[in-house]
């Protein structure tokens, strides 16, 4: 499960569909120009722009509205996100952890909280990402 998703996009037992979903809208998004995907305006797509992302990718235009519409969800969540202090590699001690996830909380929406396993959850998925930064390091990626 991936924090970010809705339960309908990424329902528990269903990878495949899920992951079948996923590439209808990386599809969608191939079909799109560099300044409709890189554009946060919302009157920048047109019912007109909308066809002919549907033509091109081979869906139906209610399908390109499903995916405009996860994508402002999501959006609407980072933006949120913005305003978090997230400590830079190796200064997230336990206790800025949990501090970090309370913060996080309270920006997630309910329903995305109680899908990562609620408080306990979020804690555990925000340690696993300072390991996985940590082993990054390590063989030369991250910061």
């Amino acid at each position: 499960m991936l924090p970010g998703f809705s339960a309908e996009m990424m329902p528990k037992g269903r990878e495949k569909e899920s992951q079948a979903k996923i590439k209808r809208y990386m599809t969608m998004m191939d079909s799109m120009t560099n300044e409709e995907l890189d554009s946060t305006n919302p009157k920048l797509m047109t019912e007109s722009r909308i066809m002919r992302i549907a033509r091109g990718s081979g869906r139906l235009v209610h399908e390109v509205m499903e995916m405009l519409e996860e994508y402002k969800r999501l959006a609407k969540i980072c933006s949120k996100m913005k305003g978090l202090k997230i400590p830079k590699k190796g200064e997230m001690s336990s206790l800025s952890r949990n501090m970090n996830a309370q913060n996080m909380s309270k920006v997630l929406p309910p329903q995305m909280l109680k899908q990562i396993g609620g408080m306990g959850g979020l804690q555990s998925l925000m340690k696993q990402m300072g390991s996985a930064k940590d082993m990054m390091g390590m063989f030369g990626g991250g910061e």
